[in-house]
């Protein structure tokens, strides 16, 4: 899985998403896509910080809902200059994560990109608040971290 790295060297930042066909795997083909569920684990690295979500599902129905947010980011940049916040909640508030073009660099195409995770979806037990950070990625690597989750999800939905 391709992992979305912060744009300034100066600090690190990862996000990683993968889908699985592990426990909490539900899919029929011909059930409605809010009957299907996909698990994943995300893990966000901040220096020596990891924050961990696993034994999470999406919907089929969120999952394609979260796809078509990034695509709708992507495609923005190309049709427009007025750039719109494109925010996604997990169905459960696990995480929030929102995403906005800018024009503000000149040698790279950015994205501002907000994450806030909940404390209490984590293995370690704590709870009432959530982990958040605001990073900036390159635009090139959103279009490969959507198209490697499409891939993801077109193998898992193949089985």
């Amino acid at each position: 899985m391709f992992i979305l790295k912060n744009y300034c060297d100066k600090s690190t930042i990862e996000l990683e998403l993968n889908l699985h066909d592990g426990k909490g795997f539900i899919y029929e083909k011909n059930q409605e896509d809010y009957l299907n569920w996909i698990p994943y684990k995300l893990s966000l690295t901040v220096g020596a910080n990891q924050y961990i979500l696993d034994d999470m599902s999406f919907s089929l129905e969120g999952l394609k809902c979260f796809l078509n947010k990034m695509q709708k980011v992507l495609d923005e940049r190309n049709t427009t200059n007025e750039y719109q916040i494109v925010s996604y909640c997990g169905s459960e508030n696990e995480f929030e994560i929102s995403f906005q073009n800018t024009d503000d660099y000149f040698e790279d195409l950015i994205i501002h990109t907000e994450i806030w995770v909940n404390a209490a979806c984590m293995p370690i037990p704590q709870s009432g608040y959530s982990v958040g950070y605001k990073f900036n990625i390159k635009y090139k690597d959103l279009e490969q971290f959507v198209k490697d989750l499409k891939n993801q999800l077109i193998s898992l939905l193949k089985n």
